[in-house]
């Protein structure tokens, strides 16, 4: 696709990147200086031009090495502005804790923090790429990366007002600000930062922004040329850089630094890095997705992290800090036009020009731009994460950034991680206990097993339906989700305008994961079931959920009012057993298994004579436990009817595993779709118990077609008749069910 450039201007793609290269160079050597200048401040910042120096040298090493390895190849990358503001806060406590240490060592102290943070940093990144964990750190909550992102800038904007001369915050007074000399220092670095911000939003070209530094600069010399004030005096009121000393910015101090450091202080500093770590991760994977969107591509994430990975690390060897793309820059960049890897060689080499030979025009930079580069990433980070976010998240949300932001104001950047982290969690949970695990509840009245049972039997489960309390649960129990289903099985179990429970059965299927601290309220409905007598049914445990049952003495083995079964099927089975064993009169055992058939035939044909001719056209056929009638893709050869025992359709799935379809008793047919159909058998049917069946051939079935059509047609009718029952049953069951959701 064609650049913007070459669409507007006609630019050829070389010519677009060189122009893209060197504006993205121009903000990169700015942001370096003004970050330098952040960091380098109040004892230190007689040694700033040598901080200058680390994060020109820092900048050269980022945007080489990720350009090179990058799987974007116009990748802009350059000093992680998130660390900024963290590594300023820990350059003055680094000051502090050291009262009585020479300057010198208090300098290199922080350039030894520079280096350990950049080797961990590194090892992190290469770790979380080499083991592709990339896409594990999103799982921080969004509301909290952005409260860290606020309250970055909120360190920045203290930051950017720590650097004005002559400002003192200690005690705070609004008088200050109006001093002569500290006010034309922050009150152009506003208007700078405003002016970055506003212009590019209404003003659609490319040069905007380098346009806006060029210009600003040449306003402040000509106001120094009107008002007759002169370079000396500029920077002696602190209006320039200054005091910059000739020759190459950049000193090689890490041998030094590592040697001469007070690694005690650095120690104090690990918390603080440890969350900046956190964060650093974070960071690079949100503006890897901003990338994906401004490019409408994907980036392999963990080859960036081993990119920025390795170009921290070797930055850390040359006492500098590490870096990544920055989603807004590279947004700029291709706007620019930027389509190739000459956009980052540019700009590593405008940064190494600068480093080695631009002492002497870094003497002449107004200071209002150092101050205001922080002050507009201030702006963006609030606009973005309080104005913006107040119209994108929840109320609850939103506050955690606020709160993010006031504790780091006022405690610490350590102490709002944690804070800001608990809250997350706690709103976590609070939001999740308002879920409810159940998926769906009902009663037995009208949710059945897959085992056909008879009218008679059908009449019964649904008379007595009321006795079992079935509830399908899902997601994550925890003890919050747990203590509300506890409450719901009480209210169920005490509700007297209901018909008494004396069945709970309780389904995981779709249940996710059983945390520890469930099992409490399982005991404790353990303990209702127990004094209630009522039995208390688990179906389709996970093996982890059944050991952290077990491990709470909810599924004790001697335990006659507690079962486990292997899926709802089987566990509703037992229950309409239960039922229909105190509640049928019991079989008579003494009749053949061919008379209870045709007894059962009988009250279901249209003319019961007909069963009697049936009768003699049928074969015999005896089953073993576990032996299988037919298996799934076999020829249809008839029809069965089952006159003792139990039979079960079974599917064979994809994995090899059997799904009970039906289960067959006595009185029931086998294969009557088939009848008509004459296609393959769908599922298999295996015996569950010794069991006795008579098969109706489909070449009797035909000639009796052609000899007795009238027992034909009763065999007609009769199916029609089940299969309407059963349709019948199904759409009850079916209604029942969609309204119990």
């Amino acid at each position: 696709m064609a650049s913007i450039l070459e669409s507007k201007t006609g630019t050829s793609p070389v010519l677009a990147n060189i122009i893209a290269g060197a504006i993205m160079g121009l903000l990169t050597v700015t942001s370096a200086v003004a970050f330098g200048a952040l960091i380098f401040t109040g004892e230190l910042e007689p040694y700033l031009p040598f901080g200058i120096g680390l994060f020109l040298f820092s900048s050269v090493i980022i945007s080489g090495v990720i350009t090179a390895l990058s799987s974007f190849p116009p990748i802009v990358a350059t000093i992680a502005e998130v660390t900024v503001p963290i590594f300023s806060l820990i350059a003055r406590q680094i000051v502090a804790a050291m009262p009585d240490a020479p300057v010198e060592q208090k300098l290199l102290t922080v350039v030894a923090t520079l280096v350990v943070n950049s080797f961990v940093t590194g090892a992190i990144f290469l770790g979380l790429g080499w083991f592709r964990l990339g896409s594990f750190v999103r799982f921080i909550p969004y509301p909290v990366v952005g409260g860290f992102l606020a309250g970055i800038g909120a360190l920045l904007f203290n930051a950017a007002l720590q650097s004005v001369s002559g400002l003192n915050l200690q005690p705070f007074s609004i008088a200050n600000f109006f001093e002569l000399n500290v006010f034309w220092q922050w009150f152009p670095a506003a208007l700078f930062a405003a002016a970055m911000f506003i212009l590019p939003q209404r003003i659609n070209s490319v040069f905007v922004y380098p346009t806006i530094i060029l210009g600003s600069v040449a306003i402040f010399y000509a106001a120094l040329s009107v008002t007759g004030i002169s370079i000396a005096d500029a920077t002696n009121r602190g209006w320039l850089l200054g005091s910059v000393p000739s020759g190459g910015l950049y000193h090689f101090e890490t041998f030094n630094a590592l040697q001469q450091a007070n690694w005690n202080v650095i120690a104090q500093q690990i918390p603080t890095l440890g969350a900046l770590w956190l964060i650093s991760a974070i960071a690079l994977l949100l503006h890897a997705n901003g990338i994906e969107l401004v490019a409408s591509r994907d980036l392999d994430l963990n080859r960036e992290l081993r990119a920025a990975g390795l170009a921290s690390f070797i930055a850390g060897i040359g006492g500098g800090i590490g870096g990544f793309p920055s989603a807004g820059e590279n947004a700029l960049s291709y706007q620019l036009g930027a389509r190739g890897r000459l956009v980052g060689g540019i700009i590593a080499g405008l940064c190494l020009a600068m480093m080695i030979g631009g002492a002497t025009l870094l003497s002449l930079f107004p200071n209002f731009i150092l101050i205001g580069m922080p002050l507009l990433i201030t702006v963006e980070f609030f606009n973005e994460w309080l104005y913006e976010a107040w119209f994108k998240f929840a109320r609850a949300d939103y506050a955690i950034i606020v709160l993010i932001v006031l504790v780091t104001v006022t405690v610490g950047f350590l102490q709002a991680f944690v804070v800001g982290l608990g809250a997350a969690i706690v709103l976590f949970v609070i939001n999740y206990s308002r879920l409810t695990v159940t998926r769906r509840t009902s009663s037995g009245a009208f949710h059945h097993s897959n085992v056909l049972r008879t009218s008679e039997e059908l009449e019964i489960l649904e008379s007595q339906g009321e006795q079992a309390y079935i509830v399908e649960l899902q997601g994550l129990i925890f003890f919050g989700t747990a203590n509300k289903l506890l409450n719901q099985v009480r209210d169920r179990i005490h509700n007297e305008q209901l018909p008494p429970v004396h069945y709970v059965i309780l389904d995981f299927r779709l249940v996710s994961g059983l945390d520890a601290s469930a099992v409490l309220s399982f005991a404790k409905l353990n303990q209702v079931a127990r004094q209630k007598q009522i039995h208390l049914i688990y179906t389709h445990l996970s093996k982890q959920a059944k050991e952290r049952l077990k491990q709470g003495d909810c599924l004790e083995e001697d335990d006659p009012f507690c079962h486990v079964f292997a899926d709802l099927d089987r566990g509703l089975e037992w229950y309409e057993q239960q039922v229909l064993l105190q509640q049928s009169i019991p079989e008579d055992r003494s009749q053949s298994p061919k008379t209870a058939l045709a007894a059962h035939l009988k009250a279901d044909f249209s003319d019961p004579s007909q069963v009697d001719r049936l009768m003699d056209y049928l074969e015999v056929c005896e089953l073993a436990e576990g032996e299988y009638l037919f298996h799934q893709g076999d020829p249809y050869n008839g029809l069965f009817f089952v006159a003792s025992g139990q039979v079960s359709v079974v599917l064979t799935l994809r994995d090899g595993q059997l799904k009970r379809i039906r289960t067959y008793t006595i009185g029931n047919t086998i294969g009557e779709m088939g009848l008509y159909r004459k296609t393959d058998r769908m599922a298999s049917v295996v015996a569950d118990k010794p069991s006795t069946l008579y098969f109706l051939p489909t070449a009797t079935f035909e000639q009796l077609e052609k000899t007795n059509p009238m027992l034909a047609a009763g065999i007609h009718r009769f199916i029609v008749v089940l299969l309407a029952e059963r349709l019948q049953h199904r759409e009850k069951e079916l209604s029942q069910l969609l309204e119990s959701f």
